[in-house]
């Protein structure tokens, strides 16, 4: 039995269980294995992955502030609030968001506690059933506010339309949902191209081993990288 906890970088185009899966399968399936937080599957970065006793402290890594790097792009919104999903929106006009209204706004509407309504395409469950399944089968789904506190918002790089964000917030935050919501604040759309988690509470991407080393790995490869807490 393993008890403690993994750091993994998580790749692009992978869901955070397949991740498990990965570790379930060096593992031979023995392991009681949970995570600290889902990543959506165009999203990279830190998963800290929980054996055994560590499973029941769950509950305190998810309370955990985590930060992400953004990069985003206005003049554009789809349905998921993110690259992969359909354009449904455009400006086509010539308004360009100058740098410093976007941080006088950030200010002013995106920093300490604010309200945020979850995407439809979200793993939120809406009676019983996952809101991103019903977002497929073409259903309007209305999802409450949720109170999220966003610490940290710098835009560190920008050449319209791309801009490059620093977020460090509650967690439950939707980041793909933050940059829309600025975006329509703004005036305009804006749609997250990349999103990369890099550190949760204490822990830091750069102590984590990447996703694609566990299928080369074996039970005491992986058990020399856990965490014995």
């Amino acid at each position: 039995m393993i008890d403690g906890i993994l750091l993994v970088d998580k790749e692009v185009n992978i869901t955070s269980y397949d991740v498990i899966r990965r570790v379930k399968k060096a593992l031979d399936g023995k392991e009681k294995i949970g995570h600290s937080g889902t990543l959506d599957p165009f999203a990279s970065g830190l998963l800290i992955l929980l054996f055994g006793k560590a499973t029941k402290l769950m509950s305190t890594f998810l309370s955990y502030e985590k930060v992400y790097d953004a990069t985003a792009k206005f003049g554009i919104t789809t349905d998921t609030q993110d690259i992969t999903g359909e354009v449904v929106k455009e400006d086509k006009s010539s308004m360009i968001p100058k740098k410093e209204d976007i941080r006088e706004l950030v200010e002013k509407k995106f920093l300490g506690d604010i309200e945020q309504i979850p995407p439809m395409y979200s793993a939120k469950r809406v009676n019983g059933e996952r809101a991103y399944k019903l977002a497929r089968k073409g259903q309007v789904i209305k999802l409450k506010p949720k109170k999220i506190h966003i610490s940290q918002f710098e835009i560190y790089e920008y050449e319209y339309p791309v801009f490059k964000s620093k977020i460090e917030c509650s967690s439950g935050t939707y980041i793909r949902t933050l940059i829309h919501d600025l975006g329509i604040s703004l005036g305009t759309y804006a749609t997250t191209t990349d999103l990369r988690r890099v550190s949760i509470g204490g822990f830091n991407i750069k102590e984590s081993i990447k996703s694609e080393q566990l299928m080369k790995m074996g039970r005491e490869d992986i058990m020399r990288r856990v965490i014995n807490l």
